[in-house]
């Protein structure tokens, strides 16, 4: 009862300790919730401009209106690469028509298996379009330089500038997602293009992105808050030496170069963009960079603005307006429709509703790098490493010993004395404190040595569990897919696990007192009288009975080491559920 009482008292105040570690380590900041919306000014989305000469509606080539032909080039890149490419051309379209170069969004992306849909429907209606291999050498999970990216691109839109029948002063960009910042860098170094396309664009960093799109995929899984709060403690960690530079990528710098007439879209059922707070920030960026003519459209769709499944899925159709505004507004922008030319409004389409806002800060907390979390991570299992194979080495050790000193292993549960044990001249009793047989002492008291296995498997498992978390948000966040339903259904069992690593604890932390306690007493209650007339005894056992009774058989310098591993990667593993979150 005394050991019960002791180690509940010892679990609350490590949970009020762990608590107060866990609200220093975190950063200071939450996701918060969005509230500056949007409301368009019509559910049409129809693009329309005025004819500048008659003042009536201009007339623009529609989609069909001219069969299409297909072109497979090669484009050369730096360092010797090349892609192959598709031109989409208009098959008897006057000659200086404009011309549109698509950019890729995340992931692989071969001319053959994207933007087809898109860039045909774009052609049939007098736009020559051009699609690129995306360059993959060079593009990784951990790796991406969006500056060498357009700089790639850059190749593409020469050529596709020099087309026969295309005018250079006409010809722009069409974007998706992470491609966006791709195309900012290149209206950046390229102030010549003549409009931009931005489909459902990031805007902010990628980390802050990431932010909001991992924690929209946690809610729509109907994950606990708590396990949503574990997002910034992950997307504010420094993560420049495994890579992932490209998630402060700064945006926000390339922004003030859309000074060319630019459209932007969004489907209203993409929860991994901040589709209002990012509208708002490319309006503002272009209005002060002078540029009013913005035009703005939501579509009741998804991320690449296609309908049936909110979910970026292969074989879903586009949204059906979609490629019939996307032509009528590059034709009417190469025709010279300025900003006070639109008989349509600038912001129109599908109610918008942004739950979260992406942060404008993930300034870190005390662990400021996901370097150190790695580092603890390891530092836990290399600890229960080392105390496993030190409790081995133990073993090995007092098996030996049996063996030299020929005690045989029928007799350890003995309580025989054997002859010459200083305990005699005391008349101490044999018992489970103070076994006659010194052979048994020679390992943790039972209780201990219970304490020290629980904490080192609750310490690797707690540890690999919040690894695998760790691995699989961050996937998610940065591959736009959402395995985190895994973290909602197992909530419960990995906060249960984490409050059972405080109490083993404490439990432990009571044993270890109790043992030095316990040894303390025993040494000082045996009489020098007993220890030196065992002295002058000769002979391997009565040495080894003088170690005893003096209370250090038992516990050695080996056990005290393994001690000391166990309780180091409890720490470690209790210090890593604090900052994230467990306890607070």
């Amino acid at each position: 009862m005394t050991t019960v009482a002791a180690t509940a008292v010892v679990s609350l105040a490590l949970f009020m300790m762990l608590g107060a570690l866990g609200h220093a380590l975190a950063p200071k900041w939450q996701v918060r919730p969005f509230a500056d919306h949007i409301v368009p000014a019509t559910s049409d989305t129809t693009i329309q401009a005025k004819d500048r000469a008659t003042g009536g509606a201009l007339s623009t080539p529609q989609e069909g209106a001219y069969q299409t032909k297909e072109t497979h080039i090669t484009v050369k890149l730096d360092g010797g690469v090349t892609v192959n490419a598709i031109v989409r051309e208009p098959i008897g379209a006057p000659n200086d028509h404009p011309a549109c170069l698509f950019l890729h969004g995340s992931g692989t992306g071969k001319s053959s298996e994207a933007y087809g849909d898109v860039a045909g429907a774009m052609a049939s209606a007098g736009i020559t379009t051009l699609v690129p291999d995306k360059r993959l050498d060079n593009y990784t999970m951990l790796n991406r330089d969006y500056v060498s990216s357009a700089r790639d691109y850059a190749k593409s839109l020469a050529i596709l500038r020099s087309w026969p029948g295309v005018d250079a002063s006409k010809t722009g960009l069409y974007a998706e997602s992470e491609g966006t910042w791709i195309a900012t860098v290149l209206t950046t170094e390229h102030p010549e293009i003549a409009f931009a396309i931005l489909t459902s664009p990031p805007v902010v960093s990628g980390r802050r992105q990431m932010t909001l799109a991992a924690t929209n995929y946690l809610a729509d899984a109907g994950a606990p808050d708590a396990v949503k709060r574990l997002i910034p403690r992950i997307t504010s960690l420094g993560t420049r030496h495994i890579g992932l530079a490209y998630a402060d990528f700064d945006a926000a710098k390339y922004r003030r170069s859309l000074t060319m007439p630019l459209l932007i879209n969004y489907g209203v059922r993409d929860d991994a963009m901040p589709v209002e707070q990012g509208a708002r920030l490319l309006i503002r960026a272009a209005n002060k960079a002078g540029n009013t003519n913005v035009t703005l459209r939501y579509y009741d769709a998804n991320h690449q603005l296609r309908t049936g499944s909110n979910k970026t899925v292969p074989g879903l159709p586009l949204e059906r307006h979609y490629t019939h505004d996307l032509e009528d507004w590059v034709n009417a922008v190469a025709d010279g429709t300025g900003a006070s030319d639109w008989t349509t409004p600038m912001v129109a389409g599908a109610r918008p509703d942004q739950k979260i806002a992406a942060p404008t800060s993930t300034k870190p907390g005390l662990v400021s790098s996901l370097d150190e979390v790695i580092a603890a991570i390891a530092g836990c299992l290399l600890f229960a490493a080392l105390a496993t194979v030190g409790s081995l080495m133990l073993l090995g050790a007092g098996l030996t010993r049996r063996l030299r000193s020929g005690d045989g292993f029928g007799r350890t549960g003995s309580s025989r004395m054997p002859a010459g044990n200083p305990n005699t001249a005391e008349g101490l009793a044999c018992g489970p404190r103070n076994p006659c047989n010194p052979l048994e002492t020679r390992r943790f008291p039972t209780a201990l040595r219970a304490a020290l296995s629980v904490n080192v498997v609750l310490a690797v498992g707690t540890t690999c569990v919040f690894l695998a978390y760790l691995v699989t948000v961050i996937r998610d966040a940065i591959a736009l897919t959402s395995d985190s339903t895994l973290l909602a259904r197992n909530w419960n069992f990995v906060a249960s696990a984490a409050r059972l690593g405080v109490v083993a604890f404490a439990w432990l932390a009571v044993e270890l007192v109790a043992t030095f306690l316990e040894r303390r007493h025993t040494k000082d209650g045996v009489s020098k009288a007993n220890t030196s007339k065992a002295v002058t005894e000769k002979g391997h056992r009565a040495m080894t009975e003088i170690r005893y009774v003096n209370g250090k058989a038992g516990i050695g310098s080996g056990h005290v080491a393994v001690a000391t591993f166990v309780v180091s990667s409890a720490a470690l593993s209790l210090a890593l559920l604090a900052f994230w979150g467990l306890f607070v």
